[in-house]
């Protein structure tokens, strides 16, 4: 079996294969958009040939399903399967896509993996860096057996050498394949209004011989006539002043950024109102009639409640949005026209940039900075690369171009230190759960356990840097242990009877959820109820929600068994505090109400609300049916049986819609 490539194969790929075939695992980084993929599939040819399983892991489930219909197309649908919270599909294939998580919850189960897994994929592994999910990386590298080869991936890392070092350490042989440059040279520009010239717009090119263009001083922005220096010269040009810079610089099509869902779809429909078509008729016919049939899964109620209307009026005419907050049906139809060049501008959050294999002529950042739920950070030089790494097609562009946005809080010379930095250092943010300290209590001495937690990423950068023991993290460990014996879960090196159900609640709010099975808190509750509880530890209000909806209905929502899980809670935040454990958010009942009314039978028209989109809904549903399921498996049997009960409820129509999973494109279709 061999994989097809659309052009000559890059030194890295060649090495990466050399590598695995000589059976080393590889941390291969490289540009976004580089060819990472391909060493990937050479792994899953190796393991079809052989007979044996390969595991491909994805940190989000978007990502996760877009390799799973890739690969179906490649490898045959026979040969692969799916597995994220979501979904369980064709699960016993040899090749097997799913978020790392799923595969982290493996390697704690009883039966582990095959003793057939050749291969382990981790792609995107960078995210290790990640502040609450970055331990799942580590724990995967240090408890999959050592007979399993990793096919690491990554965005390029300046501490890749670190990275591997660490691997050999833990796991022995591994060769690091680096590529530096990108497939696709990249060209930065910038973009500013000018008030005094009726806010005529204003784009230089961001360095000039590798440096910051000296032209970029103009945009301090005051005049220099007399007695104006304190007015405004410049300010942030508009939308679409910027498309049609794009269409007439013949940049289409452009991934513009914009981090946030509303203002994506906002955007997207002002520019189909004031801009007009960026599709010819035939595109655009081609497009809507595409998108209509994708669409016939759903009633004629859920599209008039889902405004299809208007969201087919966009495609039609070359615009869409794309974000975490759209029903995945219309993201992959979204996904699917931009890759076949019928659709033209796509305003995007940051998730796209995360692995989704959308790469555009352009990419537009329409501002630097992003909310972090408090305040305002600037992009980091990783972040900003990641956005700009969609900008440039091989094989179809010679030059990717990015267009960065003036702003009032971000210079010119800070735009440009962005684009030419190289400085992306991998730092670990390797903290033990709950859940994996539960696990370490159930399969590990004390012995092998402090071993585990002294080969972590984290205690090797330590070491590296300072020559000494990382005493904080093993500290850490411990006070979460004082915690789990405080609240009756553990005594001594081993769990109690309550405390055993940990080690499979796989949920931000792991502790939380064991002491409520144990408390009976879920114990007794009417479906309505339990969704509505449940929901709680599922869902998280986004930026400034939380301030919206006070005093509103949503948030005024409550049962008996909430106010009892809220006490619950701050015992258990007490106890942490008192060994100086950061305390994780508080439950959130924003999306009880919505879930209660679902689960009692009302119509999607019935239970949306101006707060949540309709792929939010789907989401914040499908996170709920996830620890559902999870309870199910540890609950008392009248409380499991309920806990699946509730899960059929919830599981109908846009709920249970499978349709983002079909692989049929337009090309099969003939069109």
């Amino acid at each position: 079996m061999k994989k097809n490539f659309p052009y000559k194969l890059d030194q890295f790929q060649k090495k990466s294969i050399e590598a695995l075939d000589a059976e080393n695992s590889v941390l291969v980084t490289a540009p976004t958009s580089s060819g990472k993929t391909f060493v990937a599939e050479h792994a899953i040819v190796k393991a079809l040939e052989q007979s044996k399983y390969l595991y491909y892991t994805a940190p989000i489930k978007a990502l996760c399903n877009q390799k799973f219909r890739d690969f179906s197309n490649q490898f045959g649908e026979e040969n692969v399967g799916l597995l994220t919270g979501d979904h369980s599909i064709r699960s016993d294939s040899k090749v097997l896509v799913m978020t790392t998580e799923v595969l982290r919850n493996m390697l704690y189960s009883p039966r582990g993996v095959p003793e057939d897994l050749a291969f382990v994929v981790l792609d995107e592994i960078h995210f290790l860096e990640d502040p609450y999910r970055g331990a799942v990386w580590e724990e995967i590298i240090l408890t999959l057996p050592k007979r399993v080869l990793i096919v690491a991936l990554s965005a390029t890392v300046s501490n890749a050498d670190e990275l591997k070092d660490w691997i050999a350490s833990v796991r022995g042989n591994i060769k690091q394949i680096t590529r530096e440059t990108r497939p696709v040279p990249l060209k930065g520009h910038f973009f500013a209004a000018e008030k005094t010239r009726h806010y005529q717009l204003t784009r230089i090119e961001i360095l000039k011989n590798g440096k910051p263009n000296s032209k970029g001083q103009i945009f301090s922005n005051s005049y220099r006539g007399r007695g104006k220096q304190n007015s405004k010269r410049w300010v942030t040009p508009r939308r679409s002043e910027i498309i049609a810079e794009l269409k007439k610089l013949e940049m289409l099509p452009a991934i513009y950024f914009i981090f946030s869902r509303k203002g994506c779809d906002e955007a997207r429909d002002a520019m189909v109102r004031y801009v007009g078509s960026l599709n010819n008729e035939d595109e655009g016919k081609k497009a809507r009639e595409y998108a209509e049939e994708k669409f016939g899964l759903l009633t004629e109620e859920e599209k008039r409640i889902l405004r299809v209307d208007s969201l087919l009026e966009a495609l039609e005419k070359g615009f869409a949005s794309h974000h975490a907050g759209l029903l995945p049906l219309f993201k992959q139809t979204i996904e699917e026209l931009f890759s076949l060049g019928l659709l033209k501008l796509i305003f995007a959050t940051e998730t796209l940039a995360v692995g989704v294999n959308m790469p555009a002529r352009s990419v537009v950042i329409e501002k630097l900075t992003k909310f972090n739920g408090e305040s305002h950070d600037l992009l980091k030089p990783s972040q900003f690369t990641q956005l700009t790494g969609r900008a440039g097609r091989r094989g179809i562009d010679t030059e990717g171009h990015s267009f960065t946005c003036w702003s009032p809080f971000v210079p010119f010379n800070e735009v440009a230190d962005l684009l030419t930095s190289r400085e992306f250092a991998l730092i670990s943010a390797f903290t033990p759960t709950y859940n994996m300290l539960a696990n370490l209590l159930s399969t590990r001495s004390e012995i092998e356990a402090a071993e585990l937690l002294a080969n972590s990423f984290a205690q090797f950068q330590w070491v590296r840097n300072t020559r000494n023991i990382n005493s904080g993290l093993i500290e850490e460990v411990q006070f979460r242990r004082d915690v789990l014996e405080t609240t009756g879960l553990a005594d001594g090196w081993s769990l109690t009877d309550i405390g055993v159900p940990l080690t499979n609640i796989f949920n931000e709010s792991d502790l939380l959820v064991t002491r409520a099975i144990s408390d009976g808190i879920f114990d007794g509750l009417t479906p309505e109820e339990l969704a509505a509880l449940v929901s709680c530890f599922t869902f998280r209000s986004r930026g400034n929600e939380r301030h919206q909806r006070k005093n509103r209905k949503l948030e005024n929502f409550t049962t008996e068994s909430i106010k009892e899980l809220l006490l619950l809670n701050d015992e258990i935040e007490r106890i942490e505090m008192r060994f100086g454990i950061t305390p994780n958010s508080s439950p959130d009942s924003g999306f009880s109400k919505v879930v209660f009314d679902w689960v009692s039978g009302c119509t999607l028209g019935e239970v949306l609300t101006k707060e949540f989109t309709g792929g939010e809904f789907v989401r914040n549903v499908r996170l709920s049916i996830d620890l559902l399921k999870q309870i199910s498996n540890v609950a008392r049997p009248e409380t499991a049986k309920l806990a699946l009960q509730t899960v059929e409820l919830m599981e109908r129509g846009v709920v249970s819609l499978s349709g983002e999973f079909e692989t049929k494109t337009l090309q099969e279709k003939g069109l």
